[in-house]
């Protein structure tokens, strides 16, 4: 199963023919687990400033002082590219970020190798929270919001591509019941050990309670809880 490549990009404005790139991120995961396994960002050096539009640098927070670590477009390809090689793309409304890598792939060379042509959009998993009514826009500031996710910084490549991430943890179906799984042992382990600790002091105090068969009181009673607990997890996942 080919990695996950979560991405963000900011740029100078909304046309991939006229504006650029100037900041890049991507966050590679395990398909399965939805684990972050490599995470980078890069500031890019504008070349075409006057075409810019206003509004999109001051969303971004662009200054020149505040890009000073940035390269050249070719350098941010190549260091981005190991965490995009082989993977599909993911991220929200990530055809729009993958239009604009498209045309900086075509000008500056640095393609990934096999990269999957299928992708990800975190803002199509969102949409049944359009039409429910729990967010009047996909954008990713909304459905954050009613998922309950914190974002880092708002319109920057790396905590963007990283609340995009969270947002697919929330909504992809398979993890959500992964993570109830995991709630539910965790839960589980939790009960039984105040369950061991309340029969222990059970038997201490009164015990053993050996019924006229042999058996113990309390170690049937236990596995009468383990058998109703695990029984209960059951139901609950398949729920």
């Amino acid at each position: 199963m080919r990695p996950l490549a979560f991405i963000d990009i900011e740029t100078t404005g909304l046309d991939p023919e006229r504006h650029e790139i100037i900041e890049v991120a991507a966050v590679r995961v395990d398909p399965r687990t939805l684990a972050e396994l490599d995470a980078l960002s890069v500031q890019v050096r504008p070349r075409r400033l006057e075409s810019a539009d206003p509004t999109a640098l001051a969303l971004v927070g662009y200054s020149p002082d505040a890009w000073t670590d940035a390269v050249d477009l070719a350098d941010a390809l190549a260091r981005i590219k190991p965490l995009l090689d082989g993977a599909v793309l993911a991220g929200h409304n990530v055809a729009f970020d993958r239009s604009f890598l498209s045309r900086a792939w075509a000008d500056a060379g640095n393609r990934p190798d096999d990269l999957d042509h299928h992708l990800l959009d975190t803002a199509t998993l969102a949409w049944p929270l359009l039409v429910t009514g729990a967010v009047d826009s996909l954008s990713l500031g909304p459905v954050c919001a009613a998922l309950g996710i914190e974002r880092e910084l708002e319109h920057r490549a790396l905590a963007d591509a990283r609340a995009s991430l969270e947002v697919a943890r929330r909504l992809l179906p398979e993890h959500t019941d992964a993570a109830l799984t995991r709630t539910l042992v965790a839960d589980e382990q939790a009960i039984l050990r105040t369950q061991l600790r309340r029969l222990h002091a059970g038997r201490v105090g009164y015990g053993p309670w050996d019924t006229s068969d042999g058996r113990s009181y309390p170690r049937e009673a236990l596995l009468e809880v383990l058998d109703a607990l695990n029984y209960c997890a059951a139901e609950l996942v398949r729920l």
